[in-house]
């Protein structure tokens, strides 16, 4: 089976909650796996490296369906970063629905380094 965001969108799109559960990689593997593509790992701190061995490429400019952004982890302990997908017409999706690329009110504020994946 081939790539195909639109599945995966889907996917994360189903299944989302209205709060977060604290499993954002785990649903956004989850939603690649629905779109098609093998992936391994879950966690958000290293999540990057798992999209690039699943075939995933950094990317940069105009966003479409099913490009996944890895943000960095906000200062302090405990901290693991986060990743969404992204449905190509404004939302993003990680284990919730989510208001904007990051995730809550601290990485609005903090801002911190994202990463765009896509696969080809």
């Amino acid at each position: 089976m081939s790539w195909n965001p639109h599945e995966a969108v889907t996917f994360a799109r189903q299944n989302a909650h209205v709060h977060s559960s604290g499993y954002c990689a785990r649903a956004v593997a989850a939603a690649i796996r629905a779109g098609g593509v093998k992936i391994t790992g879950a966690d958000a701190m290293y999540f990057g490296r798992s999209l690039e061995m699943a075939g995933f490429s950094q990317v940069y400019g105009t966003l479409i369906e099913g490009d996944v952004a890895v943000i960095d982890a906000l200062p302090g302990k405990n901290q693991h970063g986060h990743a969404c997908i992204y449905d190509g017409a404004g939302t993003w999706y990680s284990d919730f629905i989510q208001r904007s690329m990051y995730p809550g009110p601290r990485y609005r504020e903090v801002q911190p380094a994202v990463k765009y994946y896509r696969h080809y």
